[in-house]
This record gives structure tokens, sequence and C-alpha cells, in this order.
């Protein structure tokens, strides 16, 4: 993919990341009160709901994809040959992949039952 497209990714995730953390820290810090927000059975009961497990993976994908392009970007800066771009880039996309994953995961077990209170 040429640069230009993954900088106005990231500049497009940077937008995203920022409009679903505020809605997030609204929601989980203004709403509720945070003492409330961080127990265990709460956040089992938000995970549970499924408009806003949907809202929780879009903002992890969001975030991570913004996350890893960035160190993408650094790494990209710091060195310049060929076949540390092609590591960088690979690297990127499975750390990526693993980390979506893993988060996926857990919003499906608590949404589907996996886990308990």
């Amino acid at each position: 993919m040429k640069e230009s497209r993954l900088m106005l990714i990231q500049y497009a995730t940077a937008v995203l990341a920022v409009a679903l953390v505020s809605i997030h820290l609204i929601m989980q810090g203004v709403i509720y009160p945070y003492a409330t927000a961080i127990s265990f059975s709460n956040i089992l009961s938000i995970y549970q709901n499924g408009f806003y497990a949907v809202f929780l993976e879009a903002l992890l994908v969001i975030v991570l994809v913004h996350g890893f392009n960035g160190v993408r970007i650094i790494l990209h800066e710091w060195r310049q040959t060929a076949p540390w771009s092609r590591w960088v880039d690979v690297g990127t996309v499975l750390a990526i992949v693993v980390s979506v994953g893993y988060g996926t995961r857990t919003v499906i077990l608590a949404l589907f039952g996996g886990v308990t209170a």
C-alpha cells in the first residue's frame, strides 16, 4: 500500500479515536460514577449489551490500527532499508491481527456468557 494511503489511515483513525474515546470516557466517567464504572459486574454488564459491545470492538480496532501504524511510521523513520521496511510492515500487520483477535476474544466471551460475575 502506498505511504500516502497509510498516512490517510493514520489521520482518519486519529479523528475517529478522539471521537470514540471521548464518548467512552463520557459514558464511563460522567454518566456512571468512576467507582461504579470500574466494578467488574458493571463492566461485564456493559460488554453483554450488544450495542456497547460493537462500540467497544470498533474502539479496539481503531485505537490498535492507529497505535501500531504510528509505531510502524516511527520504525520506518529510524531505518530505511528495504529488508527492514518489509519486516516492519509484516510485523505491524501481524501485531494488529493478533491484538485485535485477542481483544475480540474478550468481547465475545463477555457477550456470550463465557465470563460470569
